[in-house]
C-alpha cells in the first residue's frame, strides 16, 4: 500500500531538500553494531551515504521497483556490498526480517499517513533491545518546499502519541534538522 501524498520529485531537486552529512551524524551510525533498515529508500539519499559510513549490513526497502532500480544503480556503481534492496510493500507483508535482530531502523519523510503504527510495530519488532527507531520528516512550523499537506505531518506529539502500547521510548533524543527537517529517536525497550 503506497503512503499517500508521497510521490517523488526529480531525483537531484529531492536529494537538494536535505543536508544528508547532518543527518547521517545526527544518527551516530558509529554507535550501532547491527544491522540497519531503512524502509522507503526511495533515490537512496540516505542508503549510499549510510553504506559508505559503516560496514553493518544495510536492508533498504520501498514499494516501487524505478526507487529499488535507481537505488541499486548508485550501490553497484560505488561497488558496496553492504546493501541488500528489497522492492516490497512493508505495510503489507513487514519486512521479512527476524524479529530483535536489527541495530537502528530509518524511517524517513514516511510517517504521515494513517498506518505510521504499522510502520513502528514493525520497526520495534525487528529491532534489538536498546535499537533505535530514527524518524525524520517534514517540518510543520515553516513553509517547506516539498511534502504531505502540513495537516498530514506529524510532529513529536504525534509520534509519542503513536507508540502508545509500542515498546519504544523517547529518551529526549528530537531536534530540528536543517533547512526542512525534523528528528526524533525511539529506542526498544522499557519506558522513560
Amino acid at each position: 500500500m503506497k503512503v499517500s501524498d508521497s510521490g517523488m520529485p526529480e531525483e537531484t531537486y529531492w536529494n537538494s531538500l536535505f543536508d544528508v552529512p547532518a543527518i547521517i551524524d545526527w544518527l551516530n551510525i558509529d554507535a550501532i553494531r547491527f544491522p540497519i533498515v531503512e524502509i522507503g529508500c526511495g533515490y537512496g539519499t540516505f542508503t549510499a551515504p549510510l553504506a559508505r559510513t559503516t560496514k553493518n549490513k544495510i536492508y533498504a526497502f520501498d514499494i516501487e521497483q524505478e526507487m529499488i532500480d535507481t537505488t541499486r544503480k548508485i550501490i553497484e556503481t560505488a561497488g558496496m556490498a553492504n546493501v541488500e534492496l528489497q522492492r516490497r510493500d512493508v505495510i503489507e507483508q513487514t519486512t521479512g526480517l527476524r524479529s530483535d535482530s536489527i541495530g537502528m531502523v530509518l524511517l524517513f519523510n514516511i510517517l504521515h499517513s494513517e498506518d505510521r503504527r504499522i510502520f513502528l510495530e514493525e520497526a520495534c519488532r525487528i529491532l534489538k533491545p536498546d535499537g533505535i527507531a530514527a524518524i525524520i520528516h517534514w517540518r510543520k512550523d515553516i513553509p517547506t518546499p516539498r511534502g504531505p499537506l502540513v495537516q498530514l505531518r506529524p510532529d513529536e506529539n504525534i509520534i509519542l502519541e503513536s507508540i502508545y502500547e509500542i515498546n519504544l521510548s523517547h529518551h529526549g533524543e528530537s531536534r530540528i534538522i536543517e533547512p526542512y527537517h525534523w528528528g526524533i529517536k525511539l529506542v526498544k525497550g522499557e519506558k522513560a
